[in-house]
């Protein structure tokens, strides 16, 4: 790091330049994410800042989270502009910047590829089971209306094995992005009622703990302390406990505080502290409040 044009000192305010440098050296591009996340703002013109995000990004979609590398990377390109506009020196940023760029261009190329592959009225009669399961999860990124009936036929294609149940409960959470909670729901009960604990059907705990995290988001009173103890049970039953994503522990978290649920939210709020080594700062000030009741 010595010798590089992103070396410290980065002068990152309240002493943040040594966090980092560890999260740097220990790959945790996650933390290094929340870390700068809570320093850039739409104002900030510190071009080295604005570089720093853009590398973490994009390291974190590419090594950890490849589902996200294409809006990691149309991410990055627009940090690396605003940078290269704050005075970042072009000659240094540039083999980066076309980096992210070639693998924007590839992602693109191949997405396309893949729904071109579709026929008329979104037909997958002439794709591959494994060809749709990826059609349908790149639609329901920013379509998810159109991906209802792509899940479904996905799982229709697997009626014969267990992981049709994941492609129907995730046919539902599209329909639940899509606004259309009161239809979906009988199809997310259905998928809690399954057993989740065996292979191939535990290989989609995501998926479950993302059913149980959309139920609880519409849930209150007697019913959501149900829904939480059996999706805890879950959890602990496939060594997963819930919740175990970060973005359902937040989305939780925030429900609690909803339905006034305080020690639930109180004790997500030590979890998450516990596990992880930076929590972005708004959510550390909700977890002060909760604690006191000033929520």
């Amino acid at each position: 790091m010595s010798q590089h044009f992103l070396a410290p000192p980065f002068h990152l305010p309240e002493g943040r330049d040594a966090r980092l440098v560890h999260h740097l050296e220990e790959d945790d591009w996650a933390s290094a994410t929340t870390l700068l996340r809570d320093v850039v703002t739409p104002s900030t013109t510190e071009w080295k800042w604005l570089v720093l995000l853009a590398y973490v990004r994009f390291r974190d979609a590419s090594d950890v989270m490849p589902d996200e590398l294409t809006d990691a990377s149309r991410e990055a390109l627009g940090l690396l502009t605003r940078a290269m506009d704050h005075g970042a020196p072009f000659e240094s940023v540039a083999p980066f910047r076309e980096a992210v760029e070639r693998t924007l261009d590839q992602l693109s190329r191949g997405e396309e590829a893949l729904l071109a592959k579709l026929g008329r009225d979104d037909d997958a009669s002439g794709v591959s089971v494994e060809e749709l399961d990826n059609i349908a999860t790149l639609v329901a990124r920013t379509q998810p209306a159109r991906a209802v009936k792509l899940f479904e036929a996905l799982a229709e294609r697997q009626k014969e094995t267990p992981l049709r149940h994941a492609s129907l409960a995730r046919a539902a959470l599209a329909r639940v992005a899509a606004g259309k909670f009161g239809e979906a729901k009988p199809a997310l009960e259905a998928a809690m009622s399954e057993d989740w604990s065996k292979r191939p059907l535990s290989d989609e705990r995501l998926t479950l703990e993302a059913v149980e995290t959309a139920l609880l988001e519409h849930a209150t009173g007697a019913e959501f302390i149900a829904l939480w103890q059996l999706a805890t049970e879950r959890g602990t039953a496939m060594a997963f406990p819930f919740p175990s994503v970060w973005p359902h522990q937040e989305r939780l978290f925030l429900r609690c505080l909803e339905v006034r649920d305080f020690n639930h939210a109180r004790a997500l709020a030590t979890r998450i502290e516990n596990e992880r080594a930076e929590v972005p700062r708004a959510l550390a000030e909700r977890f002060r409040a909760v604690r006191v009741e000033q929520v």
